[in-house]
């Protein structure tokens, strides 16, 4: 089965480098999420799924427009659940908007690495499950940076996501994986070129 993952498009973020509760796209999100959703009508997936996130939701909309085919949302796709990011010390506020997601978020009402792992993969299972009881040869899902990583360390045999194993995936870009074992699984580059 082939696997389009698209990161969606840039959220609105507050003054301290967080992401807005329950974030919507900002209006270069929405572009970044319309050239995305040419991209991936043109790989022509035969299903489609996304988060319960509205930054997830709002990216799979453009998809859903262009071709009225309906998007899925599986929960258990969505991002680390952090939360309340907002109410901690500035060190850790700053550490998160660099991209440091190595901070104990289960002390703020969030969940650890490992969990969000555990649960990310559950979501992947779930999807999974879906196409092949559907018999899906190529399916499309917008997500999240850390779901997409969590998504390919598995493929490749790692149970937990680091967030520091690879450079950041740009906001809109998507990556194509493939679930056979004796398939390359990550091709090592994000797509990008839809974006320029």
């Amino acid at each position: 089965m082939i696997i389009h993952l698209v990161r969606h498009g840039l959220p609105k973020i507050g003054s301290d480098g967080l992401y807005l509760p329950n974030a919507g796209l900002t209006e270069l999100g929405h572009r970044q999420a319309s050239l995305a959703a040419g991209k991936v009508v043109r790989l022509k997936p035969d299903a489609s799924f996304t988060s319960d996130v509205p930054r997830a939701i709002e990216s799979a909309a453009h998809f859903e427009q262009a071709t009225n085919q309906n998007v899925r949302q599986i929960p258990n796709l969505a991002e680390l659940k952090t939360g309340d990011i907002w109410a901690a010390p500035d060190s850790i506020i700053k550490r998160i908007s660099q991209g440091d997601y190595h901070v104990e978020f289960k002390s703020m009402g969030g969940e650890t690495i490992t969990e969000f792992s555990h649960r990310a993969i559950e979501g992947f299972s779930e999807l999974l499950h879906i196409a092949s009881t559907s018999r899906l040869n190529r399916i499309a899902a917008f997500l999240h940076e850390g779901v997409i990583g969590t998504i390919i360390d598995h493929l490749e045999g790692r149970s937990i996501f680091d967030p520091k194993r690879r450079i950041t995936m740009p906001y809109g870009a998507l990556i194509t994986v493939d679930t056979e074992t004796n398939a390359p699984h990550f091709p090592g580059y994000w797509e990008t070129d839809h974006l320029d």
